[in-house]
């Protein structure tokens, strides 16, 4: 808590969700920074930029990990559709279409082994995909 508000920091009304008790607040959806001062008032400022690219990370994260994680459960049906495609018997527009969604199974898989390798490496200054 600051006995002076920090440099470029405006008294403002607090936001709904800090409690009354809450000497900090981090208002990861407007970029804000929110600070109780000792009388009581709350000045706020723009989140800096390591605090930006903090969130982004963290947000960006949180993207990945739940892509992976949806993926990952399309997996078994993946392969089961893959297996019966070698005995597949059917019409020449019949195999174009199993082709189409195997095609569409290969794009999801790829998409979900670039995201597990960007939680790994770790590279989460992005959700783009970046091929070399």
């Amino acid at each position: 808590m600051s006995v002076n508000p920090p440099e470029g920091a405006v008294a403002v009304e607090p936001p709904p969700d800090m409690g009354p008790n809450d000497y900090e607040f981090w208002d990861d959806q407007t970029r804000t920074y929110y600070e109780r001062q000792e009388d009581g008032s709350v000045v706020s400022r723009p989140y800096n930029e390591d605090e930006t690219r903090q969130t982004d990370e963290t947000q960006n994260r949180t993207a990945l990990e739940i892509t992976v994680t949806g993926l990952s459960a399309l997996l078994a049906g993946d392969i089961t559709t893959n297996l019966g495609y070698l005995t597949f018997a059917g019409t020449e527009a019949e195999m174009k279409d199993q082709v189409a969604r195997l095609t569409e199974q290969s794009i999801s898989q790829a998409e979900m082994l670039s995201a597990l390798a960007r939680l790994v490496l770790p590279r989460l200054d992005s959700l783009d995909i970046e091929i070399k």
